[in-house]
């Protein structure tokens, strides 16, 4: 069964911003330090807020979300770091 967890700034960037990125992660190690830092430098060197959605477990594996306002930059994020972009209903 999915579950949802986060805050409510995350669940407002998630209905505020259409293009939503989830990447897998381990739920013990999250995505790893290097890796944040690099998407802090991807959203940084782009000059967008870095915008996070909320942490979905499900059976056992962890998925992260970025949410942006462009569909450009969302298949940017996916085309250096992987992960599925989701369609909104």
């Amino acid at each position: 069964m999915p579950r949802g967890g986060g805050s409510y700034r995350a669940l407002a960037n998630e209905t505020n911003y259409p293009y939503i990125v989830e990447l897998p992660a381990s739920e013990r190690h999250g995505l790893g330090a290097a890796l944040n830092r690099q998407i802090i430098q991807f959203h940084k060197t782009r000059h967008v807020q870095l915008r996070h959605g909320r942490t979905i477990v499900i059976e056992g594996e962890s998925y992260f979300r970025w949410c942006f306002s462009d569909l450009a930059t969302a298949r940017a994020f996916i085309e250096q770091f992987g992960g599925e972009l989701l369609q909104k209903s």
